[in-house]
């Protein structure tokens, strides 16, 4: 179940319903750039105003978009509407050019 499809920047809120309320997989993935080399670099995942997980990527260089790691959360969620939020981890900077995925598996 595709959740979001989109441009930044971050953050990003987007409504859903779940289909079930059987074991599932989110997958988030997306770019990211920071503006201090050597940093650990995240995009921030919340579910209905609770944090599930991040997807992170370590950055060696400042001002180079970079993909982030894919992250794949188990998540239980009862039937029904809930609400993502992306958001920039620390030493994390988005904008117009990173493009950000949610996928529900499931």
């Amino acid at each position: 179940q595709l959740i979001l499809q989109q441009a930044g920047p971050l953050p990003i809120t987007a409504a859903f319903n779940s289909i079930g309320d059987s074991p599932m997989y989110l997958e988030v993935n997306g770019s990211i750039w920071t503006q201090t080399p050597n940093v650990m670099t995240s995009i921030s995942i919340d579910i209905d105003g609770q944090a599930v997980g991040k997807a992170s990527i370590f950055s060696n260089g400042a001002s180079t978009h970079r993909a982030v790691v894919p992250a794949y959360i188990q998540v239980k969620l009862s039937q029904g509407p809930h609400k993502l939020t992306l958001s920039a981890g620390a030493n994390t900077v988005s904008d117009k050019n990173d493009f950000f995925t949610a996928v529900i598996h499931y």
